[in-house]
């Protein structure tokens, strides 16, 4: 069975079947390529950052900032991260509800949790570099958690989408994810002894599917799945934009406080998902 459906796909059983089942969904040609051109052209303008500039390590409180966007790195070999890139520009804002897959997450959180962004970054990923195995059904994470019941109501604890800047085929570093894992009640072998998370590359370990994307393809998959990605072989770098999706009560990973001028900028919808319980101030307080 194909693991991917057309952007336009009006087939919602399908949609739900295939992602019940595998835990993950490719939609092919989801973003426009206008939308493409002007995150690539961000990324061409802030070139300088992803080579020479100080990033920070496992924390979002180190690296050098561009505006309201940090840089930053998980353990160094997952490259260069565009942290809170929702404040780069109107195209970024435009990608927290797009209309691709909003309404999916919508119902596969479920309208009674409400719907956050806990983390959004552009990643730049250069020969070498990859992420780690991890993740799977078995791991007590909060959310980790997959539940569709008989009844049809969802219960998914976050969501992750990938938009492929450009292609991504073999060698370049693909994502990779072992369909159906997020319902294992076993952890990976992998996982036995290291725990949430594997130092080696994912690419090559017992399971691993790579997922190949073209520009404006999106990868949406529970992060309850168990996955990482494959090091990149060849010359040059990925580009990707990773956002994640989870139930209001999770919120932002980083705590990133929303500048004036992305909050001007924002529809009602929008602050909803990007700031979905606002703080309580006493009077005269405030940071907005």
């Amino acid at each position: 069975m194909q693991d991917f459906v057309t952007a336009d796909e009006t087939d919602h059983y399908l949609i739900d079947y295939l992602f019940d089942l595998n835990g993950y969904l490719i939609l092919k040609k989801a973003v426009g390529a206008e939308d493409l051109a002007e995150m690539n052209r961000w990324v061409d303008d802030h070139w300088d950052y992803v080579e020479g500039k100080r990033r920070g390590h496992d924390r979002a409180d180190t690296g050098a900032w561009i505006g309201h966007v940090e840089t930053h790195t998980y353990s160094g070999t997952d490259g260069c991260n565009f942290q809170n890139i929702v404040e780069g520009g109107p195209v970024f804002r435009r990608l927290i509800d797009y209309p691709a897959w909003i309404h999916l997450f919508l119902r596969w959180i479920n309208p009674i949790n409400g719907v956050s962004i806990h983390e959004n970054l552009l990643n730049v990923r250069g020969k070498g570099g990859y992420i780690g195995i991890h993740g799977g059904g078995a791991l007590p994470l909060c959310y980790l958690t997959f539940r569709q019941e008989n009844t049809g109501e969802w219960m998914v604890g976050q969501i992750n989408v990938i938009t492929a800047l450009q292609p991504i085929g073999p060698g370049d570093g693909a994502t990779t994810l072992i369909p159906g894992s997020h319902k294992s009640a076993i952890r990976h072998p992998k996982l036995t002894e290291q725990g949430y998370r594997s130092d080696d590359a994912a690419g090559n370990q017992v399971g691993m599917k790579e997922m190949y994307l073209d520009a404006g393809d999106i990868l949406l998959f529970t992060d309850a799945i168990c996955h990482g990605s494959a090091a990149r072989t060849h010359k040059g770098y990925r580009r990707m934009i990773l956002y994640r999706y989870s139930p209001r009560f999770l919120r932002s990973r980083f705590h990133y406080v929303p500048s004036e001028t992305l909050w001007a900028a924002l529809t009602e919808e929008q602050r909803a998902i990007l700031d979905p319980i606002p703080p309580r101030f006493a009077p005269d307080q405030g940071y907005r």
